[in-house]
């Protein structure tokens, strides 16, 4: 089916936890100002916060499941969402668990953008997965967790991946578990999106790439009927 943009127009800002350009010595973050900056945020008007995801990058990098699990108690209101969290580094029984906890402790208010990351090396190093499968691994990574969150007896069986009759239990708290957001500018990632995601999450695009991205996406939902919303 054809996608669909959501009707209004909602406002995001992305990070919470960033060392200070001109800090100096080690950067030790508070919690005190996180609450502030989440604060700030809901009372400035905008709708979500998004966190980026690395587990080895060129400058300190905080867990950003962690760090909204921490953010929801600073609002009742903003919706939080990873954008993009690095999935194939993982397996995806364990961030099953973790995303469906997370659901329910921001009563909802989770959505959970993924990606494939891949510009540091290193990280895929540490966690032991091959670079070249991250494309494979994602796609299994989100027909697995889907499978996990439906509150019964879940089986899996992939190329990376198998499991039989699992219970994971409680399901999460929105139906049918998180939104689950793709990101991606390459063509496998947006056919990706347009066959599993519930959305899309564009980052460093200009308008004509982010216009021929929604082009074929559109043609992956048409070949496999997806609904799917727009996030830019």
């Amino acid at each position: 089916m054809a996608l669909r943009l959501e009707e209004g127009l909602k406002l995001g800002i992305q990070t919470i936890h960033r060392q200070g350009d001109f800090e100096t010595g080690p950067w030790l973050p508070r919690i005190d100002d996180l609450v502030a900056f989440v604060e700030d945020v809901d009372a400035t008007g905008f709708d979500e916060i998004w966190l980026g995801d690395h587990v080895s990058f060129a400058i300190p990098f905080l867990d950003p499941l962690l760090m909204i699990a921490q953010a929801t108690v600073a609002s009742r209101r903003l919706v939080f969402g990873t954008g993009v969290y690095l999935l194939p580094l993982r397996h995806p029984g364990p961030v099953a668990k973790m995303t469906a906890t997370l659901d329910h402790l921001s009563e909802g208010r989770f959505i959970f953008g993924v990606g494939v990351g891949g510009e540091f090396p290193k990280e895929y190093e540490v966690c032991g997965v091959p670079r070249e499968e991250r494309g494979h691994r994602l796609t299994e990574s989100i027909e697995a967790v889907r499978a996990l969150w439906s509150g019964r007896p879940a089986s899996y069986r992939g190329r990376h991946f198998s499991f039989e009759d699992v219970p994971m239990l409680p399901p999460p708290r929105q139906t049918g578990g998180p939104p689950i957001w793709c990101g991606g500018r390459r063509p496998p990632a947006l056919r990706r999106a347009g066959r599993l995601a519930d959305g899309y999450v564009s980052y460093v695009v200009t308008p004509d790439m982010f216009a021929r991205a929604l082009a074929e996406i559109d043609a992956a939902a048409e070949s496999a009927p997806a609904t799917c919303s727009l996030h830019a």
